[in-house]
């Protein structure tokens, strides 16, 4: 049983670090005991940016989407985090950097809910059954701030702080085939220069399965997917970190592309 004063008390530390920008240390005499626990403080950093202006969850992320990083902080399944309406930004936005902890930026394939999935409809039990569910696919940059946590998160930690992210870049919406999404190549761009490449395969073996944990885990936590959210599926290359004057672009076969400039608030 999750202690609900403890998960609160937990969740505004949690949140006040994070909007004061300071660095994971700020975490350390935190402890989180399992998973539950968790998404308990995350349910609670979420309610706390909901009642203090950041407005409501347009979508989903989804984290933790291929082996390699799951053994970095020792588990075998993924995590989710919200997003919040207005940090779904449009194509070549421009982001401040003293906005951000430690800004970082990963290339994602973005699929759109078509309509609600009622939290009666019970579990998924394959990728299939999730597709009329949704429509548009779309490029995406999320945006992440790890705090300088690096090598250093647990799992437990990462759920808590709603698996920092801070919003996201989205395309143009494009009609595809859902099924074959997991063929698509891109490749992310840093001031010019490529920072990594990837495909769909790289996000649990087709990001279809991305959706499906989330759809089935938020059902879990009482929570569902609605018309209209976001779904970022996972990173399909290495992050990158850009700093003041960078560009970030994100290129995937048959999609549309799309980037942001970082400057300084001093530049202004």
């Amino acid at each position: 049983m999750v202690d609900s004063e403890s998960t609160q008390k937990k969740a505004e530390i949690i949140y006040q670090n994070c909007i004061e920008l300071k660095c994971f240390d700020a975490d350390k005499d935190i402890k989180i005991s399992n998973p539950t626990e968790a998404y308990a403080i995350q349910d609670s950093f979420i309610s706390l940016k909901k009642t203090r202006g950041f407005g409501s969850i347009g979508g989903w992320k989804i984290a933790l989407t291929n082996p390699k990083m799951q053994q970095l902080v020792g588990v075998d399944r993924p995590v989710e985090g919200a997003i919040f309406r207005p940090l779904i930004y449009q194509n070549n936005v421009t982001l401040f950097l003293d906005n951000y902890c430690h800004l970082g930026a990963e290339a994602e394939i973005a699929l759109r809910v078509n309509k609600n999935i009622p939290i009666e409809n019970g579990v998924f039990r394959n990728k299939e059954e999730i597709v009329p569910f949704l429509k548009d696919v779309m490029v995406a940059i999320e945006i992440v701030d790890d705090r300088y946590y690096g090598a250093n998160i647990t799992y437990e930690k990462l759920v808590a702080q709603n698996s920092m992210n801070l919003g996201c870049v989205v395309g143009d919406p494009v009609a595809i085939d859902l099924m074959s999404i997991d063929s698509l190549q891109g490749e992310l761009i840093l001031s010019g220069k490529r920072f990594g490449v990837g495909s769909g395969k790289n996000v649990l073996e087709h990001p279809l399965n991305s959706v499906l944990y989330l759809a089935n885990n938020l059902m879990k936590r009482g929570r569902s997917l609605n018309a209209g959210d976001i779904i970022l599926t996972g990173s399909i290359a290495t992050t990158c970190w850009p700093l003041n004057g960078d560009k970030v672009e994100a290129h995937i076969d048959n999609l549309k592309d799309v980037s942001f400039t970082v400057e300084s608030n001093d530049n202004l």
